[in-house]
């Protein structure tokens, strides 16, 4: 663990103010615990210090609006059929010699094979999903040089995609 000279500086403090504090607390107490020393009351009750007296108190209603009775029934969610489908922009890498095949979509899970279709022509690939170190900020799926070629020529990359597993 490195830590910079000021740092250190403030953890020394830290300590040398807990070995005055604690032991000054202590000393004041004189080791009483603390349920001895102050007794807290809410407003308006009174306590009484003969533990012998057992009183029920009254049980307060405070006012407001009514609440809604309850019916048994609760609404529930069901997922939708899309539930496997990003929509986003696409570009493409070399992948650094790696199959024709390959893609990444951080958002989708590795290994699946995920289909990709091109929302400005149509067309559509499969490639298998893989990791990557780092995907360009507002990508949703990076291609393969070669699929991407497939799906639009190089020049218009990003292009819009919808992908689907």
């Amino acid at each position: 663990m490195f830590l910079s000279a000021t740092d250190r500086r403030r953890v020394t403090l830290v300590g040398l103010l807990t070995l005055v504090v604690v032991p000054a607390v202590v000393f004041f107490t004189r080791g009483e615990p603390q349920a001895e020393v102050a007794t807290v009351a809410a407003a308006g009750l009174s306590i009484d210090a003969s533990p012998g007296t057992s009183e029920a108190l009254a049980p307060v209603f405070l006012s407001g609006p009514a609440g809604v009775a309850p019916t048994g029934t609760a609404p529930i969610a069901y997922p939708s059929g899309d539930s496997a489908k990003l929509t986003g922009q696409a570009t493409f890498s070399s992948f650094n010699g790696a199959p024709n095949t390959v893609c990444n979509a951080p958002s989708a899970p590795y290994g699946v094979t995920l289909v990709v279709k091109n929302l400005n022509n149509g067309r559509s690939i499969a490639c298998s999903n893989v990791m990557m170190p780092s995907t360009p900020a507002n990508i949703t799926v990076v291609l393969h040089t070669r699929l991407f070629v497939e799906l639009s020529d190089l020049v218009n990359a990003p292009i819009p995609v919808s992908i689907t597993w």
